[in-house]
């Protein structure tokens, strides 16, 4: 497959050719067969006609959606509140202990725990038996976030899978085979620094200063003889043939921030 630069979608970095779009990734739970299935024919029916590729799983209960899809994101994850244990609420409870950025939508007979949801930050709710409308509004609503949510980089970390927006990266060090991402938390990856380079190559904030050395713009305090210390304190070496392009690169980063706060109608 062609890999072109990452599509962001709901955070998440997806690789596809240039001419495909990226994919919802949808779950539904619900411990009737017949409903997730009619859920599941309608949501199908929805993306048929749009040009947004469409993953879909089925999960007959909180635990199987839980324990075998660990490590597994969704955008957009449809939740019947009345299970065996673990029921909905009790599902998406532990699903927001590792995906804050999931859609939950409950699907219920009743409203009753309405107020328990909000615990979770449900995104809506689809009454029983399902109405059609409702749901493409769901829908459409759920495509319209999504498309606004900021860049995010999905990486491997051992046997997890862990999600890291651009805009919290400060630095990443290439070792060996690995790269070691530095943000709020350091994260070792086995990638190779070309192939995240590649993923991020785009992105006007981030720039290569030395060999495996990469910095992002926006954390940058200060540059002087061949260091560049970053807004944590961190100094980094800069090669000599870059310093220049660095400083050129710095001063565009600026320029751009500054400018697109200008549109905004921000004050200088």
């Amino acid at each position: 497959m062609e890999i072109c630069l990452p599509i962001y979608y709901n955070k998440k970095a997806i690789y596809y050719k240039k001419e495909m779009s990226p994919p919802m990734k949808i779950a539904i739970i619900d411990d009737q067969k017949q409903d997730r299935d009619n859920l599941r024919e309608e949501v199908t029916a929805y993306f048929s006609g749009k040009d947004i590729p469409l993953e879909c799983d089925l999960f007959a209960g909180g635990e199987e959606f839980l324990f075998p899809a660990e490590g597994r994101q969704y955008d957009l994850v449809f939740l019947d509140i009345f299970m065996e244990e673990p029921d909905g609420i009790q599902t998406a409870r532990i699903l927001r202990r590792t995906d804050l950025n999931a859609l939950l939508v409950f699907l219920t007979s009743s409203m009753e725990h309405m107020a328990d949801a909000f615990d979770v930050h449900a995104f809506g709710y689809l009454s029983k038996p399902l109405d059609p409308s409702a749901l493409r509004r769901i829908l459409d609503d759920a495509i319209k976030l999504l498309d606004q949510s900021p860049p995010y980089l999905e990486i491997p970390v051992g046997r997890q899978t862990v999600s890291i927006l651009l805009s919290d990266i400060r630095y990443v060090v290439a070792d060996s085979n690995y790269i070691e991402i530095h943000a709020d938390t350091q994260y070792r990856s086995r990638m190779s620094f070309k192939k995240l380079t590649g993923l991020l190559g785009s992105d006007g904030r981030f720039f290569i200063i030395n060999r495996g050395v990469l910095v992002n713009l926006d954390y940058i305090r200060s540059m002087d003889d061949l260091t560049c210390r970053l807004t944590d304190r961190t100094a980094l070496p800069i090669s000599r043939r870059r310093t220049a392009s660095l400083k050129q690169a710095y001063i565009t980063r600026q320029f751009a921030i500054r400018t697109k706060k200008v549109s905004k109608g921000a004050s200088l």
